[in-house]
């Protein structure tokens, strides 16, 4: 028998958010913290090998030319922590997104797991990134160079502004559909678009309420020196990628009937009966 999910409001989404980051709180965690440590770590390693002595001995009235001979090690530990930035947020994500998908199933999470099933999908999911980043990008460069030749560019600025939250609501849910659906870069764009579709006011409120609460959980930890923010990444994370996903679960099951078969077919779990 098919085991169809039933929907989901705001409320029972933000519920069922903080129940499913309560049970698995310390798994949740270190799925972010893996990345936001080792992030962490490698910015540390080029902020005082390379900044802190550069600064310092500018200020303190050396030549100009004493930068010459880090110039090189700048510029591979700079790409070094660029390429860990794009390769980690992605599987991240995506291993979040596994994490809670197997609330639904009952099933405990492995955070090995979890990160190997993001790996299988990296592809399609960074690409879908880029693409998006691509597009919004765009979008703000065209406005900031009618700004610079024309005074018609603050309106610009506003039209730009309101194009371009659009687009990232409408693509909001581009990891799930790469992660789960095995989707392409385009197609899992264009999968996000038809699902919020129809329902774009409903996940903007809902998405708009989220980052308030992770904003104000952000600021609160950040007032704790060195290692707040950090803190507060690690924290904030699981919400976020929580409430989207089991967002992005309402919007299949509204308009799909969406059902426990069909997302245990996606995370390839073989599930009992039982299960509902």
């Amino acid at each position: 028998m098919t085991s169809i999910l039933g929907p989901r409001n705001f409320g029972d989404i933000i519920g069922e958010t903080f129940r499913i980051y309560g049970r698995n709180f310390l798994k949740l965690l270190a799925i972010v913290a893996i990345v936001e440590v080792i992030l962490v770590v490698l910015g540390t390693i080029l902020d005082f090998s390379l900044w802190q002595p550069i600064y310092m001995y500018i200020m303190s009235g050396g030549n100009i030319e004493f930068l010459a001979p880090f110039i090189g090690t700048f510029i591979v530990m700079g790409i070094i922590l660029l390429v860990s930035y794009i390769v980690a947020y992605p599987l991240m994500t995506g291993a979040l997104i596994h994490a809670v998908s197997e609330q639904y199933l009952r099933q405990a999470i492995s955070i090995g797991q979890a990160y190997r099933f993001a790996w299988r999908r990296f592809g399609a999911m960074l690409g879908a990134w880029i693409l998006a980043f691509l597009a919004v990008a765009a979008i703000i460069a065209i406005c900031i160079s009618v700004v610079t030749f024309s005074w018609v560019g603050w309106i610009c600025i506003v039209v730009g502004s309101v194009a371009a939250i659009y687009l990232m609501v409408g693509w909001i849910f581009l990891c799930q559909a790469a992660l789960l659906e095995g989707l392409g870069p385009i197609a899992a764009l264009s999968r996000s678009w038809a699902l919020v579709k129809g329902d774009w006011w409903r996940v903007f409120g809902i998405v708009l309420v989220l980052v308030l609460i992770a904003v104000a959980i952000g600021a609160i930890l950040g007032l704790i020196p060195v290692v707040g923010e950090t803190i507060g990444n690690i924290l904030v994370a699981p919400i976020a990628m929580t409430s989207g996903t089991l967002l992005y679960y309402d919007l299949r099951v509204r308009k799909e009937g969406y059902s426990l078969e069909a997302l245990a077919e996606e995370l390839h779990i073989k599930i009992n009966s039982g299960v509902a």
